[in-house]
């Protein structure tokens, strides 16, 4: 094989199937989001339509005055946003620790303990919620905000501190040592050097629990009762009633509660992007 042989790019059709296959994709991807959408936009007639409507005529926003502005959907959005912050600030702050410990200190089972961490992971939902269930009433803490704060911070900690070691380990110990020699303490020179050198990966962590914890729904569901305690993604479900499914109002929630993230994501989709390649290269 000459070097001309071996220097040529992809043939057309290689390019046509590579294409082929993304545009597959992103229609997988797009189209229920796109008919979720046509759908809030529909009147409730048009909804069970056949053949069915893409494009409504009219578009009515009655679904989303309907779904949005009930004083439920607030109330739900304020309780999102309230779990979705502390638990960031919570497996945050302990991952961070943690992680800063495991690069920075050599101790017996410091592999066994990573080992076991990455292992929880692993780990599918369904499988503890009903364990999570009982502790919660044990402790009297079912059907409270703290409950979903603290078994989502728990859930998220293993993955942040994998996440969070490349970008420590990337950053040079002899700054801290530095930093001792002036008169700091360890966690002062952790604090005070590395600290603001790791902005990237705690950007990065901060999208990734923000994601996380927004969408999910089956502790959200298991550990909350009261309609004053729920979270956006279970309140939506309750658009699903004994009289049957409120289509309209259901995927007009649906779509406003995508927003925030769809917005987040994309002001700091480099970031994030170049966040997780990052630790992952350096870690």
């Amino acid at each position: 094989m000459t070097a001309r042989n071996r220097r040529r790019g992809p043939s057309r059709l290689e390019n046509f199937l590579v294409y082929a296959a993304l545009a597959a994709a992103l229609a997988f991807a797009l189209l229920p989001l796109l008919w979720g959408l046509s759908t809030s936009l529909k009147a409730q007639i048009d909804v069970h339509k056949m053949p069915p409507v893409w494009i409504p005529s009219p578009p009515t926003f009655a679904n989303y005055a309907d779904a949005v502005f009930d004083v439920r959907f607030g109330r739900y959005l304020v309780n999102t946003l309230i779990v979705v912050f502390a638990s960031l600030v919570l497996s945050t702050g302990l991952a961070l620790h943690a992680a800063w410990a495991t690069v920075r200190f050599r101790f017996a089972g410091r592999e066994g303990i990573l080992l076991v961490m990455w292992a929880t992971i692993m780990v599918p939902g369904i499988a503890v919620i009903v364990p999570l269930y009982m502790a919660s009433v044990d402790l009297g803490l079912y059907d409270t905000l703290a409950s979903l704060v603290i078994v989502y911070s728990a859930w998220l900690v293993p993955t942040l501190v994998w996440l969070l070691r490349g970008f420590i380990a990337a950053i040079p110990y002899e700054l801290e040592e530095a930093a001792r020699i002036d008169g700091c303490s360890r966690i002062g020179a952790f604090w005070r050097v590395t600290m603001p050198l790791l902005r990237p990966g705690l950007l990065a962590a901060g999208v990734l629990v923000f994601v996380m914890v927004w969408n999910e729904f089956l502790i959200g569901y298991s550990l909350t009762l009261s309609d004053g305690n729920r979270m956006i993604q279970v309140g939506i479900y309750y658009f699903m009633t004994e009289t049957g499914v409120e289509y309209g109002p259901l995927t007009a929630a649906a779509i406003a509660s995508i927003a925030p993230i769809a917005v987040l994501y994309a002001l700091l989709q480099r970031a994030f992007i170049q966040g997780l390649t990052g630790g992952a290269v350096k870690g």
